[in-house]
């Protein structure tokens, strides 16, 4: 098992895990008594791979935060988060609140992934499409035009016509398999510090993207505050927190300017209200949180509407990138078809 490579558990993996550990810790078991349990019941497979690991660190009376950390699998937010559960003594209010988090996580995730499916084939479905035509398609009337070209002198518009329909095929093409590669670029992009930092720069301020990011971002500050606030942090405290343990650039940078204000002497909501995350309705929400001492149950409330939000936001995009496409390859097949095929009738019928 040492020498396998680890692979970060997914969101459903970390929900599962943590509902397990929730369950082992309400019903008075002993967590590594649990966890053997676990792992004799569950399949091969990452989160196994996980458990034997936790299990041999566990056996060595290791707490369950450190265990997770040697062990490789768990990200920072579920490590940080049990060792905060373990010293306040919340561990299994802890491990259900991560429970639900990963599950929310999962569930965007998901929707991100599904939304991106249907265009994405639809595009390759054009793409194919037009390179069949130019590559298949055309040879064989080209062949047929210059036979009959010799014939037919007196045809010269329907030759520029067809001449036309063919050049528009292949400057489809062209464009097409450059999009092909952008995204294959923006692929690498991804995997490096700076080209995430980069595209989410850009997809930050693209009109299309833009109130997706900003709900996905809110969503995520007001779900990681409220896991945080339920624990028994204060609002400083879990800011500081949030800082150290959340990954994810753009909510990171949030967190920092929060964090600023914060030391510069700003009040919580001050702070919050710069970041332009939250509207003003959902400000007053957190002022009256804050003045009752129930901040994390309005945080609570917050991630429930954005995760609603974003969840509408992307659907909404798809429906608008669908049509788009659709449209988009009727008429660009259409355009080429008709280039190609009246030069051709005309052509047959002349020689009737």
């Amino acid at each position: 098992m040492k020498n396998k490579t680890i692979k970060k558990l997914s969101s459903s993996e970390l929900s599962y895990f943590c509902t397990q550990v929730a369950m082992i810790l309400k019903s008075g078991m002993l967590i590594s008594d649990g966890i053997d349990w676990m792992y004799d019941d569950i399949e091969d497979g990452n989160v196994k791979d996980a458990l034997g690991v936790l299990k041999e660190e566990l056996s060595g009376k290791a707490p369950l935060h450190e265990a997770m950390e040697k062990s490789g699998y768990f990200p920072s937010y579920i490590i940080n988060m049990s060792q905060i559960g373990s010293v306040t003594g919340s561990l299994e209010s802890v491990m259900s609140s991560l429970s639900e988090y990963y599950e929310r996580e999962g569930f965007i995730k998901s929707k991100m992934r599904n939304s991106l499916f249907y265009p994405a084939m639809l595009f390759i479905m054009m793409t194919f499409v037009i390179a069949m035509l130019v590559t298949k398609v055309f040879p064989i009337f080209e062949n047929m035009f210059e036979e009959l070209g010799g014939q037919l002198s007196n045809e010269h518009s329907f030759m520029m016509s067809f001449s036309s329909g063919i050049i528009t095929g292949k400057i489809a093409l062209v464009f097409a398999l450059i999009i092909v590669a952008a995204i294959f670029l923006i692929y690498l992009a991804s995997k490096t510090k700076n080209g995430k930092a980069a595209i989410y720069k850009f997809l930050s301020n693209f009109p299309m993207t833009k109130p997706i990011v900003n709900k996905i971002t809110a969503y995520r500050f007001a779900s990681g505050m409220s896991l945080l606030l339920s624990s028994g942090m204060n609002v400083e405290s879990s800011i500081n927190m949030l800082l150290d343990i959340v990954d994810e650039l753009g909510l990171k940078s949030k967190i920092e300017q929060c964090s600023r204000s914060i030391n510069s002497g700003e009040e919580f909501l001050e702070s919050v209200a710069k970041l332009s995350l939250f509207s003003s309705m959902h400000l007053q929400m957190l002022n009256m949180g804050q003045r009752t001492g129930e901040m994390d149950v309005v945080m609570k409330k917050l991630t429930d509407l954005y995760e609603n939000e974003a969840d509408q936001s992307i659907s909404n995009a798809v429906s608008l990138i669908e049509p788009i496409l659709v449209g988009t390859l009727c008429i660009v097949i259409g355009f080429i078809m008709i280039s190609v095929m009246l030069p051709l009738m005309n052509i047959m019928s002349s020689i009737g």
